[in-house]
């Protein structure tokens, strides 16, 4: 109300002059003029004293208003904590601000409050009570009153500032690992470890100097380096052209070298910290190193790079001490337990079928958890014409697991997989304390708790193959039939593409293996064949494949597919000149949800692409599946994920 009544002073000056003008006037005998000004005045002093209190009333009833909306403590207290308030009417428009806006030099009277900030417009369109928002160099948060035409203000940019320089010196540990060093320092060759040496390890040096970073040496191949949020952002921000530094410097010296990185950050709880950097670096390498995981307190683990498909360090000095953990960990249980993943195809099986047998001539009861769980087509007519073989092992069903399993006792055997959301038995895995893993994908963030072991080999063509290997090197003799031969034969056939793809030669060793123990090479390709109307299916997706980016291949369905023809067009899609990986997406004929089968030629990750689309798998085979996309809308968001992954590598 205080200026309002500056005007009332002027208009009292002023209307003191036109008396006087009046009285001039009458004095000069213009009586006509006189009376006629008279009059004007008269009438205009009485409608600007009526506006004048119907205005001061007004201003009155506003300010009880406020004070009774708030309460004089309240409004004192705001008034304290430098809380602006303002009143708007129906248009938005500021009826009514407190002092401190005044105080502050805004005027906002009549200003529509959405052009003074223009996100305060969520309040009103989004029906939110918060928002933040900038004017010029100032960061004001306001908060909308239920029920009321009223807006408090508060102007936060010290502590957004104070926020924002906590985020990016936030600490972050982390350790970098010369992948394969080792190996060439076994070799006692100090020509190639001198070139190692200043080459690339000297690079790495460099490279963490150069970034601000404080960085210690724990052994000959690891550092522990230390940094902060902002220097971890501005080399994100560069892809970490580290990775491709030290793999440059490696061809060039013909060493199969790369850099593992890994960061944690979000808490100061430094021994959090030391298990997570630890969790994480085992995590990288089990990928195949050569990447970067970033991962703050209780957030998701963010993976960069991994381009390179990882050495084998598999040996039989390994597979033996494997074997003999895990021959322990059977003994030691009354029942094991053996789980595949859903949607079964031949190498699950085949793997599920191989530990089951291992466990029986071990003296214990095993049991497949794979009955009634949906399973490949083919599979289903192996298993029908090996159906004598199947009954001789216990196939049960998730539920009588539950039943019949002992959670601090018994031993449940993962076989395939390692992530408990696709497993057969995911109810068993939220209570069971003893767990082992066998699986040739590679680990990911969402792999199964604190497992007592984890034989998990990416470098592997399939599970069979490493199932394979431990029965060939266990300490008990134990009997394959012909049934389980094939199916696991069947299981490397499938997941190599007939050995065109992902193979070595513990691959061959292994399918040899398992010919000498009987299984039918002739019925392992005839259940392979495909019907009329699967090939003219499978025809018809190839011929809808477009190529992407030069590169890629991309097939849609239009019409429900099995997920064994999305890998057989996959496969079928990467024999095309010039495709490093191809990629077939369609329905699930199964489950109804959009399902991708992605293939590579091994000069591209596709498991981190199908990660990014929730999935996982292995460098050269990976795949998902979703409920929450449409095909057309898996496949743009594919391409859009295929677009940044070229972006990265400029």
């Amino acid at each position: 109300m205080k200026i309002l009544f500056k005007w009332r002073v002027i208009y009292i000056l002023v209307n003191l002059l036109a008396w006087i003008a009046v009285l001039f006037a009458f004095v000069r005998q213009q009586y006509l003029t006189a009376i006629f000004v008279s009059v004007i005045l008269l009438a205009f002093s009485a409608l600007f004293s009526i506006m004048w209190k119907t205005m001061k009333k007004k201003g009155y009833q506003t300010e009880m208003e406020i004070s009774r909306f708030l309460g004089k403590d309240a409004k004192e207290a705001l008034a304290f904590g430098e809380v602006g308030i303002l009143i708007y009417n129906d248009e938005y428009r500021v009826t009514w601000q407190s002092d401190y806006f005044k105080l502050h030099q805004m005027n906002l009277l009549n200003e529509k409050v959405t052009v003074w900030m223009e996100n305060t417009r969520d309040l009103f369109e989004e029906d939110l009570d918060t928002v933040t928002g900038r004017v010029g160099d100032q960061v004001y948060e306001v908060m909308r009153k239920e029920g009321a035409q009223v807006l408090f203000v508060k102007n936060i940019t010290e502590i957004t500032e104070l926020k924002d320089k906590l985020d990016t010196e936030e600490i972050v540990v982390g350790l970098m690992t010369l992948d394969n060093y080792n190996e060439y320092q076994s070799y006692e060759n100090d020509e190639i470890l001198n070139v190692i040496n200043t080459r690339m390890r000297s690079s790495l040096i460099t490279w963490a100097k150069d970034n601000g970073m404080f960085l210690r040496r724990l052994r000959s191949d690891r550092f522990l380096v230390i940094l902060d949020t902002g220097i971890l952002e501005k080399v994100k921000s560069r892809n970490f052209t580290i990775l491709q530094t030290i793999k440059d410097q490696a061809d060039e010296v013909d060493v199969s070298i790369t850099l593992s990185m890994v960061f944690a950050y979000g808490t100061h709880n430094y021994m959090a910290l030391d298990n997570m950097i630890n969790d994480l670096l085992e995590l990288v390498q089990s990928r195949g190193g050569d990447q970067v995981a970033i991962k703050k307190f209780g957030g998701k683990v963010v993976f960069i790079g991994g381009n390179s498909e990882k050495s084998s360090q598999r040996s039989t000095v390994r597979v033996n001490i494997v074997g003999a953990t895990i021959e322990d960990l059977i003994e030691e249980s009354p029942k094991v337990f053996v789980l595949g993943h859903t949607n079964t195809d031949y190498d699950c099986m085949g793997a599920a079928l191989g530990v089951s047998n291992w466990v029986k001539a071990l003296g214990r009861e095993p049991y497949i958890v794979l009955k009634d769980v949906p399973r490949d087509k083919q599979l289903q007519q192996t298993m029908d014409f090996y159906k004598q073989t199947i009954d001789r092992h216990n196939l049960i069903t998730p539920d009588d697991a539950a039943r019949l399993i002992d959670p601090d006792r018994d031993l449940v055997i993962m076989v395939d997989h390692g992530i408990p959301a696709i497993s057969s038995g995911r109810a068993l895995l939220e209570h069971c304390r003893r767990v082992v893993v066998i699986d040739h994908h590679r680990r990911s963030e969402n792999f199964v708790d604190s497992p007592l072991m984890a034989y998990v080999e990416s470098t592997a063509s399939s599970t069979c193959e490493l199932v394979t290997e431990l029965l060939q090197n266990s300490s008990v003799s134990i009997p394959i039939f012909e049934g389980e031969a094939t199916i696991m034969y069947l299981g490397i056939l499938v997941d190599t593409g007939r050995f065109k793809s992902h193979t070595s030669e513990r691959t061959f060793q292994a399918a040899a293996t398992l010919r000498s123990w009987g299984s039918n090479g002739n019925y392992a390709e005839k259940a392979l064949q495909e019907d009329y109307d699967q090939y003219i299916q499978r025809t018809d997706l190839v011929s809808r494949a477009v190529p992407y980016k030069k590169h890629f291949m991309i097939a849609a369905a239009e019409q429900p597919v099995s997920r064994t023809m999305l890998s057989q067009v996959s496969d079928t899609l990467l024999q095309i000149k010039g495709c490093q990986a191809s990629f077939t997406i369609g329905t699930n004929v199964e489950n109804g949800k959009t399902a991708i089968s992605a293939r590579s030629d091994g000069t591209f990750n596709v498991q981190t692409i199908m990660e990014k689309m929730q999935g996982g798998g292995h460098f050269a085979a990976a795949a998902a599946e979703r409920e929450d996309l449409t095909v057309e809308e898996a496949k743009k968001l594919l391409e859009s994920l295929l677009d940044q992954v070229q972006e990265e590598e400029k």
